[in-house]
């Protein structure tokens, strides 16, 4: 393969965005219409993780990839009926939760201690993650077109661009089937809850060359926690053009409604979170804030030759939104105009606003991203290349207002009669919120023999980003990251490995009293593991031992003036830990996703904050899900998620408890004419526990609950 020409898939990819859109006829010209043998299967069944390629963006065998990275797949996700993306993640090890905006249905994660968002900007804040390799924030997950949720631990930024240093959770959407499929399920529940999806797919033409997918769903869910409301809609469109084995091209059109009432959760009164009944909560904004959000994807792959592949895509994402949330927080900002509305600090009663609220709001998101993968051998070495690029850009748009409205008692708190915000005597701030980011990398896999394999990437990063008053100007900065990783297969099932990798997620803010561009944050991770591949492959297991710092880390300083706080950077943090998951079937009727992490967090750097824990950092978290197939028809589940004390804010002055919550299910399998159908019934937190899941680390009245027992049933039939 040494005489391949390399210019020829250097020009491909240089063009990339064009042949997406024009090679469709050129290549329905040159290539003969013979389409691969398709065999029906079934839905997997079981808990054994499915093939990913967020790792390393090739397809690279799960033993090979020198990386700690977990796959949720569908199975486990049906199982727990699990209606969020943080009910999926919480199956992998070093994920926990941080203090999300944006209703319940847009979470924020954090891995390895570090939020997957960053916290430069307050009003950037909104939940994070990877659409099939695509950043978005602040859109809404409809997991029932979700096919399976991948988590790539540390920095990614050499493949992924802008990163955070813990990891990226992608999110893997259903794709058009060649093998004809229509399911409709609905699902009731406590509290109000009701899912009503439906999903229809498969060929089009007679040749099975063109297929689609039409997946529809809304949810609707109140809580035991006053005025808090969540409501998603979805609706999707699919085309997948397949004129032979090495082709595909996809377009989907989706649009989504998700419209919500923010549960701030309670206060901190001394070292705990103040034990107030389960209903109270204190945003009662009369309007529902929301986000109606187009996406438009097309993306596809096309064999040049023997060698060469190109992997294409392009994203749009348009979002109007409206964030009009009431928040409780202790401080007096001195914008009241009575006695009546004032508060002493001390968390009784409480001030509230509306913070930051943006009641017309506009967020877009593009991306183009192309990959060339080659495949050839020189000498006795193989070789898999990665040459891509990758055009990201990001901004949100709207003024924000803050108005003071009247306190609360917390103990005896008389709520809903709260005015709409007031944009004519609200203060008024216009941002300037945008990222504008290009990534060139370069990675090459070798493979030495005997089970020898090297992983060695580097990356250039461009960005140009601002969060600031209008006319501020933008952060320009440049980067390169490398990643060097190295696996011994020494053995058909077990593998060893170790690599070394570099992250950047460049800070948006600027010095609010400066006015100077603060310095990108920064990281670096070390990490060393075990994995094998039990049972013939049935069974996964990685154990993983890590450290991990981010330097350059920002932070708030309180000032006097709006916006009532600057942003600095402030230093360096390190977490460091061991991780096990499993995951798998470990006998034909047991099915089970295990998971453990050992976290120490620490400021290792930080004028004030020296010393203290990483808020939301669990020392001792895990996660163990079980499903016994009695037969055929009968089956049963059930598992527990748990975490230990954590720290809440950034001066630890105060902690939640560990808790141990109890999830179970029961499934019944059964024919309904030609339909295959299931009724299954969900009960969480089984011993109806009262517990504590995150804290917002610069505020102590922003506590969220855990909910109370709750159950679901579900009815699901496929044809």
């Amino acid at each position: 393969m040494t005489n391949t020409p390399l210019l020829r898939p250097l020009a491909a990819a240089l063009s990339a965005a064009g042949l997406v859109c024009t090679a469709p006829m050129a290549w329905a010209q040159t290539e003969p219409r013979s389409l691969p043998a398709v065999t029906v299967t079934a839905e997997p069944d079981n808990y054994s993780p499915p093939d990913s390629s967020t790792a390393t963006h090739t397809d690279t065998p799960w033993l090979e990839v020198p990386q700690s990275s977990q796959v949720v797949p569908l199975a486990v996700i049906q199982d727990q009926n699990g209606l969020t993306l943080s009910e999926a993640v919480r199956n992998v090890s070093g994920v926990q939760a941080d203090f999300g905006f944006n209703g319940a249905l847009q979470p924020l994660i954090i891995l390895r201690g570090f939020p997957s968002v960053s916290m430069t900007a307050y009003g950037s804040i909104s939940s994070t993650y990877y659409l099939d390799g695509t950043k978005v924030q602040g859109v809404p997950i409809d997991m029932t077109n979700v096919q399976q949720v991948d988590v790539v631990k540390g920095p990614n930024s050499v493949l992924n661009g802008r990163a955070e240093p813990g990891g990226v959770v992608n999110v893997i959407s259903k794709q058009p089937s060649a093998v004809p499929f229509f399911s409709l399920e609905q699902s009731i529940g406590s509290y109000g809850l009701s899912r009503t999806a439906a999903e229809a797919t498969g060929p089009l033409n007679a040749d099975g060359s063109l297929l689609g997918r039409v997946p529809a769903s809304y949810l609707s869910s109140d809580s035991i926690r006053n005025f808090v409301v969540n409501r998603l809609g979805s609706l999707t469109g699919s085309l997948s053009w397949v004129p032979n084995a090495g082709t595909r091209i996809n377009a989907t059109l989706s649009y989504s409604d998700n419209q919500y009432r923010t549960d701030y959760g309670v206060p901190a009164i001394g070292n705990r979170p103040k034990d107030l009944p389960w209903s109270t909560q204190f945003n009662d904004s009369p309007d529902l804030s929301y986000a109606k959000t187009t996406l438009f994807k097309l993306d596809g792959f096309h064999k040049l030759d023997d060698v060469w592949t190109l992997n294409a895509k392009l994203l749009s994402v348009s979002s109007r939104t409206r964030e009009v949330d009431v928040s409780p927080y202790r401080v007096d900002l001195g914008m009241g105009t009575s006695a009546a509305q004032s508060c002493p600090g001390t968390g009784n009663p409480l001030c509230r606003y509306y913070l930051n609220a943006r009641p017309d709001g506009h967020y877009q998101t593009y991306q183009a991203n192309a990959d060339l993968v080659g495949k050839f051998k020189t000498g006795e070495l193989s070789h898999t290349v990665l040459l891509g690029i990758n055009r990201y850009t990001s901004k949100k748009m709207g003024t924000l207002y803050t108005q003071q409205l009247s306190s609360a008692n917390i103990d005896n708190p008389v709520l809903g009669s709260t005015s709409r915000l007031d944009t004519s005597t609200a203060a008024a701030t216009e941002m300037d919120d945008r990222s504008d980011w290009t990534s060139l990398y370069l990675q090459d896999q070798l493979a030495f023999g005997n089970g020898v394999f090297l992983t060695a990437g580097l990356s250039y990063e461009r960005t140009k980003a601002i969060y600031g008053t209008v006319g501020t100007a933008p952060n320009e900065q440049s980067f390169v990251k490398p990643r060097l990783g190295a696996v011994w297969q020494f053995a058909s099932d077990q593998a060893v490995y170790a690599q070394y990798q570099q992250g950047v997620s460049a800070n948006n803010g600027r010095d609010t009293v400066t006015q100077q561009a603060l310095a990108a944050e920064q990281s670096r991770q070390m990490e060393v593991g075990h994995k094998s591949a039990w049972l013939g492959g049935k069974l996964s297991s990685t154990v993983a031992l890590y450290q991990l710092i981010k330097y350059n880390r920002a932070g708030q300083v309180a000032i006097d003036a709006a916006p009532y706080y600057n942003w600095v950077t402030v230093g360096e943090a390190r977490t460091q830990g061991l991780e096990w998951d499993l995951s798998g079937q470990l006998t034909s009727q047991l099915s089970l996703i295990g998971s453990y992490a050992l976290t120490s967090s620490k400021v290792t750097r930080d004028p004030t904050y020296q010393g203290m824990q990483l808020a939301n950092v669990a020392r001792n978290t895990g996660s163990l899900w079980a499903r016994y197939a009695v037969d055929s028809q009968w089956s049963a589940g059930g598992g527990v998620f748990a975490q230990g004390q954590r720290q809440c804010d950034l001066g630890n002055t105060f902690q939640l408890p560990g808790y141990a919550r109890f999830d179970a299910m029961l499934a019944y399998r059964f024919r309904w004419g030609q339909s295959r159908s299931t009724l299954q019934l969900n009960v969480d937190n089984l011993f109806d526990r009262k517990y504590y899941t995150s804290s917002h680390q610069y505020s102590s009245d922003w506590i969220k609950l855990g909910d109370p027992r709750s159950l679901r049933v579900t009815l699901r039939v496929e044809y």
